[in-house]
């Protein structure tokens, strides 16, 4: 019999993968990974059956990444998807020192963009933060240069902020996303959850969207951790899953075994302080005799020692360390696991890197797996409508 084939991907500073994940959950093949993290890129093999390719991607030339896709079981010249976010830390509001058109990373994307015109996919993703919308170079702004490039290669293209917690991620996160396809109008995925907090959602009734999960949906069934930080890499669950967002977290994990659920432990003087933060609160509730290493409070971000409200998405996961992200009901900062299950990984997805700051950084930067999916399925719906993947590479059983 005749059976579709599922489209093809390649993945572009794929991280650690939740890109992947996402798109493989929305019935993608990902035939292709390069990412210049070796933590990364062992985190990514660990959890993929290909191989990624450990690569800076400015040395990599078309020969190199065609051999990459056709050892990935992908065919080089039908590629459905090219996807990726190139690193954004020249783009970030969160990284204002290094936000200037001479940061060397800026140029990082004018690369995703020539792998995409080697390969030639039926469609282009490209994930970035909303800061890159107004990022200007000396030969112009960012986004219109994306926009031209595609446009010049053949694309029709169009950019969006999609806000994760809309697709059922427990974190406010928005990312833009460039989408160009070669047939058509660049898709784009509906909210499945409703807009606003929680208390909002729960009485917003238009569409018969979901309400926003929350903190506390995707948390509070995993092991209470010592006041200040540990635990093990490894322990088993403690309690049952306590929502339906803990339940598919948890679904396809072996001999209820938990994996990363291990945070930094941190010294006496900053477990104090936690335990003066409430729920929506930052560094401002902590005492100023336990704030005296801290040189010029007024120039503190309002994200750093932020406690997580158990009844509301949680604020952006980046790197949750450095911020000083403390659980809503524990005085400590967020396990790997924890950060992990606020990015939607699934439980049985490891983090292996052998530093604990590697995990948690890959984990911060990471695409969630949610909304990596959401986009997929509208990728996938364009592709079998326009026949790139079902009707030119028919494979038969």
């Amino acid at each position: 019999m005749s059976q579709e084939r599922s489209p093809t991907v390649v993945d572009l500073f794929s991280g650690p993968g939740g890109l992947s994940t996402g798109f493989a959950n929305a019935g993608h093949t990902i035939v292709g990974a390069v990412d210049y993290s070796e933590p990364a890129v062992e985190t990514y093999d660990h959890n993929h059956d290909h191989d990624p390719l450990h690569a800076d991607i400015r040395e990599l030339d078309a020969a190199a990444i065609r051999d990459h896709v056709a050892d990935g079981g992908g065919d080089p010249d039908a590629v459905d998807v090219v996807a990726g976010g190139p690193p954004c830390k020249g783009f970030s509001m969160a990284n204002m020192q290094t936000r200037s058109p001479d940061n060397p990373k800026n140029d990082l994307f004018m690369h995703f963009l020539r792998v995409v015109r080697d390969l030639d996919p039926a469609v282009v993703v490209m994930e970035n933060v909303p800061g890159l919308l107004s990022m200007g170079r000396e030969d112009g702004d960012v986004k219109d240069i994306v926009q031209s490039e595609l446009r010049e290669f053949g694309y029709t293209v169009q950019h969006r902020i999609l806000h994760a917690e809309r697709y059922g991620v427990p974190q406010a996160r928005s990312r833009v996303f460039f989408v160009g396809v070669k047939e058509g109008t660049p898709p784009f995925p509906a909210p499945t959850h409703a807009e606003g907090g929680r208390q909002k959602t729960l009485t917003n009734s238009a569409d018969d969207l979901d309400p926003v999960v929350t903190v506390g949906e995707a948390l509070l069934d995993l092991p209470e951790l010592p006041a200040g930080g540990g635990g093990d890499p490894v322990m088993e669950y403690d309690a049952d899953p306590h929502s339906d967002y803990a339940a598919e977290m948890r679904a396809d994990v072996r001999d209820d075994t938990l994996y990363n659920h291990k945070t930094t432990v941190n010294r006496e003087k900053t477990r104090k302080r936690f335990e003066h933060i409430p729920q929506g609160g930052n560094w401002e509730d902590i005492p100023a005799e336990l704030m005296d290493d801290y040189t010029d409070r007024s120039r503190t971000h309002g994200h750093i020692y932020y406690r997580l409200e158990e009844d509301e998405p949680a604020l952006t996961v980046a790197n949750f360390r450095k911020s000083m992200m403390v659980h809503p009901t524990q005085d400590r900062l967020l396990s790997i696991r924890e950060a992990a299950r606020l990015q939607s990984f699934p439980d049985d997805y490891r983090f292996v890197a052998s530093r604990i700051s590697d995990r948690q950084q890959m984990v911060g930067d990471a695409v969630p797996v949610k909304l990596a999916e959401q986009i997929g399925r509208a990728v996938a719906d364009h592709l079998a409508n326009h026949g790139d993947a079902s009707e030119a590479h028919p494979t038969t059983e």
